[in-house]
């Protein structure tokens, strides 16, 4: 049986944003299609613990901290956890690929999708910006290879690393129709 982890969230079903609904769909596909999809859970408090929800294995993982510490503490668990596990990791997001270097010495082959780039952003200070700057690179160097969800972002990406690492997949929306428009 073909198994995806998928990290870098903070879980299913989407309540987040863009990479939960994309994680969410991409994990209910492959599912169908007879794959064993396991997704990294973010929670507040709790016991560590493993459930199924339509299909797929969710692992939670509590973090007492909030805010930006606690996704650092989350996702530094979630890859120390994943290391036991078996299957293809898909990364979304690069903002802790530091953590990724875990993969690399374990020879977990790393699938990372990168995300736009936060560096450049004028909402984070200099500490945030420098954060993503640094992680951005080490998700170029950690990553066996790197999806970017736009041509500028591909077109970045490769400044820092080889276009043959780098696939374009653009996000798809769900079409407006007349019929579900009022919805």
């Amino acid at each position: 049986m073909k198994e995806l982890i998928i990290t870098g969230i903070r879980g299913v079903p989407a309540a987040h944003g863009g990479f939960e609904t994309f994680a969410e769909n991409l994990a209910l596909y492959l599912v169908a299609k007879g794959w064993k999809v396991s997704v990294y859970c973010q929670e507040e408090e709790g016991d560590f613990y493993i459930d199924s929800w339509k299909g797929i294995e969710r692992i939670h993982i509590p973090v007492k901290n909030k805010g930006a510490l606690g996704t650092i503490i989350f996702d530094y668990k979630s890859v120390i956890h994943s290391l036991k596990t078996k299957g293809l990791i898909l990364t979304l997001g690069y903002n802790t690929a530091l953590f990724n270097l875990f993969y690399v010495i374990s020879k977990r082959l790393n699938v990372i999708n990168m995300d736009g780039i936060e560096w450049k952003r004028d909402k984070w200070g200099a500490i945030a910006k420098t954060w993503f700057w640094m992680n951005e690179r080490f998700g170029c160097w950690f990553g066996d290879h790197l999806i970017a969800d736009h041509p500028k972002i591909k077109e970045h990406l490769a400044t820092r690393v080889s276009k043959d690492k780098i696939t374009m997949i653009p996000y798809g929306a769900y079409s407006i129709t007349r019929d579900n428009a009022d919805k």
